[in-house]
């Protein structure tokens, strides 16, 4: 417990195809699905998560509504952006002072490409995260359902999403397959 910890805050990301998390203090704080409404003519963001869903379809033909992730990866990265920043200011709401520097720790399908690794990772810096980690979606299952991932025995992960599902076994603290 550090001196100044309370400038730093800590939160987990479930970038998911068909809804976002965020956990901070083990309690899910956002749970918003992944979709932004934007003007089409400015490109600013009109709605995020609840409220662009509740437009989806029924906008006039200068807001669009976009889903930023496709199969558990960024596909638009500027509107991914956008929706993480507007999702973590659903979070940090109250009015400070100083803002806070912020350590994220992103979920990623196990099958993602360096390239779409460092479209999450990016975009995160941009949304603010000074600190960026990265886990595996069914490791991140797995520990938080309490298997023992460092054990020399296989454990059979099954992940199920919105837009996409994963299996993994996992063994001694890594993917066997």
């Amino acid at each position: 417990m550090g001196l100044f910890d309370f400038l730093t805050l800590e939160i987990a990301i479930d970038l998911g195809t068909a809804n976002t998390l965020i956990i901070m203090n083990d309690k899910v704080v956002v749970d918003e699905p992944s979709i932004v409404a934007k003007d089409i003519q400015t490109g600013k963001v009109v709605a995020i998560g609840k409220v662009a869903q509740q437009m989806h379809g029924k906008t006039h033909k200068l807001i669009e509504t976009i889903r930023p992730l496709k199969d558990g990866v960024i596909a638009d990265f500027e509107s991914a952006e956008q929706m993480i920043r507007g999702m973590i200011k659903m979070i940090t709401s109250k009015r400070r002072l100083i803002s806070p520097s912020l350590r994220m720790v992103i979920c990623i399908p196990s099958g993602i490409t360096e390239v779409e690794k460092r479209a999450v990772r990016d975009s995160a810096e941009h949304a603010g995260a000074k600190e960026v980690y990265m886990i595996h979606e069914p490791m991140a299952a797995a520990i938080g359902i309490g298997i023992d991932v460092e054990e020399p025995m296989g454990n059979m992960i099954i992940d199920i999403g919105g837009g996409t599902s994963e299996i993994a076994v996992i063994a001694l603290g890594g993917i066997v397959c």
